[in-house]
């Protein structure tokens, strides 16, 4: 089997209620992953089980870098700053010719606001997510 070499873009961004997902903001991504977190902790011994396996638990975060627009109303830094704390769904379509996108929900928490004098700035964003997210065959 020949390597793949899978490349971001074009794709797409978006949140709000699925299947909607009303606010797109892939125009100011420059960045983002849908990242794991793996945690693992010893088994509890039991008197029947003195060596029980570990216990693994994943978290998720869709984040990454985007251009900082806080200059826009409705620009990305705005939108997560007047949402953050709410859960939202999220559309994230890494390259649309793929024919692969994940979706699930996320917790909006507000972005880095400011950045170098005279320069475009970008500024990272994280978002946890509620569960796993789910991989769609377009």
């Amino acid at each position: 089997m020949p390597p793949v070499d899978s490349r971001l873009g074009p794709g797409t961004l978006a949140f709000g209620t699925s299947p909607t997902y009303a606010d797109d903001f892939s125009i100011q991504v420059a960045s983002c992953t849908l990242m794991p977190t793996v945690n693992e902790t010893d088994g509890t011994p039991t008197l029947a089980d003195t060596t029980p396996a570990a216990e693994m638990t994943v978290t998720w975060t869709i984040g990454g870098n985007t251009i900082s627009d806080w200059g826009d109303d409705g620009g990305f830094v705005n939108w997560a700053s007047d949402n953050s704390g709410t859960q939202t769904d999220f559309k994230f379509y890494p390259a649309t010719a793929d024919g692969i996108y994940w979706t699930g929900t996320c917790q909006v928490r507000p972005i880095e606001i400011g950045g170098d004098v005279m320069a475009q700035s970008s500024v990272a964003f994280e978002f946890p997510l509620t569960g796993d997210p789910t991989r769609v065959l377009d």
